[in-house]
């Protein structure tokens, strides 16, 4: 295996329930690490009108999102700071658009999953994690996110209550045990005034760890990728049509093959659908070509008409669940 090489590129993506404040947190580790562009720090303090800065106009960019507050698509924003160059995702909370999320997860080598401590229940003996939590941080695991870091948010709103903090952090470190995530840090933040995105947060005294940017910038992000067959994974960012009236309908699928290897003739599985069909084509954009592996962008042709969309992921026909 490699060494790795902690200050490479990392991509990360935002994960969480809907008004978790995804986008807000990114608006604010944006503006905060300086990473803004005048164009657009000029369209926040348009959009600020002398009240409350809403750092989610930032990432929140179509105008149905806007409209109704919350994230459809993926947004990619890029930013650096002295130590690296990082690639950011926020992904949708809303369940109706997981495929959307698990777009931007399939490619991340770390995820920040928001957890709205204002919205739990801690009247009871255990705090009860939100659904999508609990779906988003399934998906992590099936995707083999190698570094999760739980940002438990809104905590002003508890009045930076420790207690609070670590209930929800049990819970969490619960829900990983069960799905196997092993490397999981937690951070109490404020996304809105800024508490340990950036700088430590004098408002939390109790702890003890670095700020969500200083955590960011030491990942690792290049472990070793497989280029064996057995361990292929090719999540699908289009599906390629051509006039369905033609006797030679054409239905490719397109995207970048994250692991492993294929070739024409090799047996894949479709997942979450679990369908298995036939590789019998792979276009590389010099060509048609017999083989691809790891890092390479292809469009990959099957032999059965299967009901794949955005989303979905190829793997080995016999790779673990």
């Amino acid at each position: 295996m490699s060494q790795l090489n902690q200050y490479a590129p990392l991509r990360f993506i935002t994960a969480g329930s809907v008004d978790d404040g995804k986008s807000t947190l990114i608006g604010r580790l944006l503006y905060d690490s300086k990473a803004l562009l005048s164009d657009q720090l000029l369209s926040l303090n348009k959009a600020n009108n002398n009240e409350v800065i809403d750092f989610s106009v930032l990432t929140d960019g179509l105008e149905a999102e806007r409209e109704q507050g919350i994230t459809i698509d993926v947004a990619y924003r890029y930013f650096s700071t002295a130590k690296r160059k990082f690639i950011i995702a926020d992904t949708p909370g809303h369940e109706q658009y997981t495929r959307n999320m698990v777009t931007g997860a399939s490619t991340a080598h770390a995820a920040v999953v928001l957890i709205d401590a204002s919205q739990l229940d801690f009247s009871g003996n255990e705090v009860e994690l939100l659904p999508q939590t609990k779906r988003h941080s399934a998906i992590l695991k099936y995707l083999g996110t190698p570094h999760i870091i739980v940002a438990v948010n809104k905590i002003d709103l508890l009045g930076f209550d420790v207690a609070k903090f670590e209930a929800i952090s049990t819970a969490y470190q619960k829900l990983a045990q069960q799905l196997g995530l092993s490397d999981v840090r937690f951070v109490p933040v404020s996304a809105l005034h800024g508490d340990n995105l950036v700088y430590k947060s004098e408002r939390t005294p109790w702890y003890q760890g670095e700020p969500l940017l200083t955590i960011l910038e030491n990942l690792p992000s290049n472990e070793s990728i497989s280029d064996k067959a057995e361990d292929f994974h090719f999540p699908v960012q289009l599906v390629s049509r051509l006039d369905q009236d033609k006797a030679d309908d054409f239905r490719g699928y397109q995207g970048r093959i994250e692991a492993g290897s294929i070739a024409v003739g090799d047996v894949v599985r479709i997942e979450p659908n679990g369908y298995r069909s036939t590789i019998v084509e792979i276009i590389s954009p010099n060509g048609i070509v017999a083989k691809a592996s790891a890092g390479e962008q292809v469009t990959l042709r099957l032999k059965d008409d299967i009901d794949i969309s955005r989303g979905d992921t190829f793997v080995a026909e016999n790779a673990a669940n």
